[in-house]
């Protein structure tokens, strides 16, 4: 984890430091006309690394209804057949993906594998008869969600590798966003070296992104 402050005093320093946004009698510190443009272009990194990795997931309560297959997650079916928690509110504008399905007694049943439990959209999941006779009345999906924009008193959440990775996508987005041919290509070559780096980051799981969490019984969230 880092505060908005020091990454953006890292920006400083390596990126931009050749830029306006520097001040140049004290390197190492952004001028104050440009931090809220370095902050939005960093909400908008990590909304660009939560859909690439499953960062930021929350949970939700599937509960069946009879003869119904299809079940859409959106915030409108919470109090129907979907049932959050004031600690993890389901919020559609939050919402990326399914990652997986459990039953209530924690089991993961994999998607998109045997027919029997199907993502036919994003933010969709379809159950045949035997499958929801088999889970029971009511499963717990986890999801992939974006994470909540940060103000620049805050901290980044995010895995020591991944930092560097946002550092190059919002110098890429900052200096192309300054016009002119030798910007553009300045901000390409970030761009490029940006998604270099979350390419290794995945095939090689430095961020351990791709771990599978365990605590999803019930009753673990007082569910019933």
């Amino acid at each position: 984890m880092i505060t908005f402050d020091n990454f953006s005093k890292r920006l400083a320093m390596a990126q931009l430091k050749n830029t306006s946004a520097v001040d140049a009698e004290n390197l190492g510190i952004i001028l104050p006309k440009y931090v809220d443009t370095i902050l939005s272009l960093t909400n908008q990194g990590l909304v660009d690394l939560s859909s690439r990795f499953p960062l930021y997931k929350s949970q939700v309560d599937l509960t069946f209804i009879a003869g119904q297959n299809l079940y859409p997650l959106l915030e409108s079916e919470v109090g129907t057949t979907l049932t959050d928690s004031s600690e993890e509110p389901f919020l559609d504008d939050k919402f990326i993906k399914i990652l997986d399905v459990f039953d209530s007694d924690g089991k993961r049943h994999s998607l998109n594998t045997n027919g029997h439990l199907m993502t036919p959209a994003h933010n969709t999941i379809r159950f045949t008869a035997d499958k929801m006779t088999e889970l029971g009345e009511k499963v717990r999906i986890r999801y992939q969600q974006k994470p909540v924009e940060i103000v620049e008193t805050d901290s980044i959440n995010l895995p020591p590798n991944l930092e560097t990775g946002l550092q190059l996508f919002v110098a890429s987005l900052y200096i192309s966003h300054m016009g002119g041919k030798d910007h553009s290509i300045k901000g390409d070559s970030y761009f490029a070296a940006y998604l270099r780096h979350i390419g290794e980051d995945e095939a090689k799981d430095l961020s351990s992104t791709s771990e599978v969490e365990t605590n999803t019984k019930f009753e673990d969230r007082g569910f019933v």
